[in-house]
Formats: structure tokens, C-alpha cells, sequence
């Protein structure tokens, strides 16, 4: 599929990317080459993620299983109460 200058403008202003003249020619050819890829993947991408329900029988049954015991999974790390400790990152 062939981009167009405009619509290579318009991906650009939306994802707030600034380009030179040069850029934008590279920046095309890039996307152009990315689209020309998933079109040769073939098929209907929607159609591979979204299955109908009829073809999941075939997928196991959830099953419970023992995992690791805290303290085991605990014993490598910081850890206080039971729960790992980590850098605070929200105010």
C-alpha cells in the first residue's frame, strides 16, 4: 500500500512526531514497508485473535496446581509481611 505524504503528515501529528523533509521520506518508506509485511502475513489478523468459542473445546481444562511456597519465592528479595518490596513510583 502506497503512503501519501499527507497521510505520513497526519500518523505524525497524531503520534506527535516532528520530521525533516528527509526524515519523512524515510519515515514512509518505513511504514510502507511495515504494511507490506502484514499484508503478506495473509489471512485476516482479527480473524486469528478472535476464535469462536466452538474452536477453544480443543484447549485444556484449567487445572489448580501447587506453585512455589512464599517463603521460598520470598527468600531471594526484600520483602516485608509476606509481599515483595519495591521503589515507590506514584506520589
Amino acid at each position: 500500500m502506497k503512503v501519501s505524504e499527507r497521510q505520513a503528515e497526519e500518523i505524525a501529528r497524531l503520534a506527535r512526531l516532528e520530521f525533516s523533509s528527509e526524515e519523512m521520506k524515510d519515515f514512509i518508506s518505513g511504514f510502507e514497508e511495515m504494511i507490506a509485511f502484514c499484508d503478506g502475513m495473509g489471512g485476516d489478523l482479527q480473524a486469528e485473535t478472535h476464535r469462536p468459542a466452538k474452536e477453544l473445546d480443543c484447549l485444556r481444562e484449567d487445572a489448580v496446581q501447587n506453585s512455589l511456597p512464599a517463603d521460598k519465592l520470598l527468600s531471594g528479595a526484600k520483602s516485608d509481611n509476606g509481599f515483595f518490596v519495591v521503589k515507590r513510583v506514584v506520589k
